[in-house]
């Protein structure tokens, strides 16, 4: 029966969290068609800041949780929530990141202290919509949102 009511509320809470980046996600769409005017970020501080991305598949539903340390690091944490067996599994990425202006180049080379061979890298770029700021992946055009705007949402 414990385990029953834990798979629930697992499930329950991926899909939750799921809807809210969803709604979150396509009220920026339509902002970015409004305005496609860029604007600077030069004074905004990502250090300290998390970004997160979440990505639902028919099979499994994947969170990226991407923390920026005021040091120059990184880190990457991964969650894979497995829909079939109620399971979950993470990865912890470290690495570095360089700032220029509004574009973000991101690399984690090292999966929970090892080094890999071929290390996870995003080239991201800083945007803001309204109050909402979040980093634009440039080659997949997907949404990291800063966390705390999650938070927000759900009060």
């Amino acid at each position: 029966m414990k385990r029953i009511l834990l798979l629930l509320s697992l499930i329950s809470g991926v899909y939750f969290y799921s809807q809210d980046f969803g709604e979150i996600n396509k009220i920026l769409e339509k902002i970015e068609k409004k305005s496609k005017k860029m604007k600077d970020a030069s004074d905004y501080d990502i250090k300290g800041k998390k970004f997160v991305l979440v990505e639902d598949f028919e099979d499994h539903a994947e969170r990226h949780i991407l923390e920026f340390n005021a040091d120059g690091t990184l880190t990457l944490i991964e969650l894979i929530d497995d829909k079939a067996s109620g399971q979950s599994f993470s990865n912890i990425f470290s690495g570095d990141y360089i700032r220029n202006k509004n574009a973000i180049s991101a690399r984690a080379g090292y999966l929970e202290g090892k080094q890999i061979s071929i290390p996870i890298s995003y080239n991201l770029y800083i945007m803001n919509a309204g109050d909402i700021w979040y980093l634009k992946d440039i080659n997949s055009s997907k949404r990291w949102i800063e966390n705390n705007n999650l938070t927000k949402k759900k009060k």
